[in-house]
């Protein structure tokens, strides 16, 4: 699942490549991932520009400019793809070929277009001969939305851990009287909005941590190098791709460009590249949890 590095890195393509366009055309090929009646969601997009592209925890949100919100969540296998057409086509005029690709069908464009990251749940026609693709949104879901039921979704939300405010302070006051599993946690959106299980592995991992220490147990420099883990590894991630492997356009050799860098996340039974010893696995809340029991404690 897509967590803040990999959807701080879409917000950055997006904002290059989307903002300030206009939507000119709207399929929607999967009738669950909208909000509304297809027509009515079509109705409201189209003709609408982007005025910006911002994220909040896991989600995108693109800011139009009646005053509405477009808010994406990928969920687990959501992923998003940029379509610049081809110019060079001088037998079909642009605008007839952005057409004919925005309404195709799901199936027919995967025959076509082979770099899409899976079939398409929602198409956008964008100004500047663009298009704009979201596949894959069985459990993702796109949602236009007031200011206020914005602000009601987005309310439910625990904090950044890269916001300027959000220091290791904060994050010690968040854990203080907690109960519970450190890793179950850190995952909960309602505490720290945006960290999955990837980064939350990666993190206690950096901390010597392991996934099941409960937090009560936590000293002061448990707490601190935590919070220091966290961020270092988000950032890092970030600046170096993220874990997606999938690329954003044809062009995005960026795109997945940390997933080497991952130490315990998804390496059952690999070396700890620090001791050497053998990379562990259990379950936790539901969810896998990957450790080195002599690195972590």
């Amino acid at each position: 699942m897509p967590e803040i590095p990999e959807m701080e890195i879409y917000k950055d393509y997006l904002n290059k490549w989307v903002k300030d366009k206009r939507i000119s055309e709207v399929n929607v090929l999967r009738v669950k991932s909208v909000n509304l009646e297809s027509v009515d969601f079509c109705h409201n997009l189209i003709g609408k520009r982007i005025q910006d592209i911002t994220r909040r925890s896991k989600y995108i949100i693109f800011h139009l400019d009646d005053g509405y919100f477009l808010l994406t969540h990928m969920m687990l296998d959501g992923r998003l793809f940029l379509l610049p057409l081809d110019e060079s086509k001088e037998d079909q005029p642009i605008k007839n070929l952005k057409s004919e690709v925005v309404n195709s069908g799901a199936e027919d464009l995967r025959q076509r277009i082979k770099q899409l990251p899976g079939k398409p749940s929602v198409i956008f026609g964008l100004s500047n001969d663009l298009v704009l693709f979201f596949c894959s949104l069985t459990l993702g879901y796109l949602r236009y939305l007031s200011q206020d039921e914005l602000e009601a979704k987005l309310g439910e939300l625990g904090s950044e851990p890269l916001d300027p405010s959000f220091d290791a302070q904060e994050f010690n006051r968040l854990l203080t009287g907690k109960r519970g599993m450190i890793k179950p946690w850190l995952m909960n959106p309602k505490n720290i909005a945006g960290v999955g299980n990837a980064y939350s592995n990666e993190a206690l991992f950096g901390a010597g941590i392991l996934p099941t220490r409960l937090i009560s147990t936590l000293s002061s420099a448990d707490r601190i190098r935590l919070y220091n883990s966290l961020t270092m590894i988000l950032r890092d991630s970030i600046r170096l791709g993220g874990d997606m492997e999938e690329p954003f356009a044809p062009w995005d050799d960026f795109t997945g460009g940390y997933n080497p860098y991952f130490k315990v996340y998804d390496r059952t039974g690999k070396p700890c590249p620090v001791c050497q010893n053998v990379i562990e696995k259990s379950e936790i809340g539901g969810r896998n949890a990957f450790f080195c029991s002599i690195c972590q404690k």
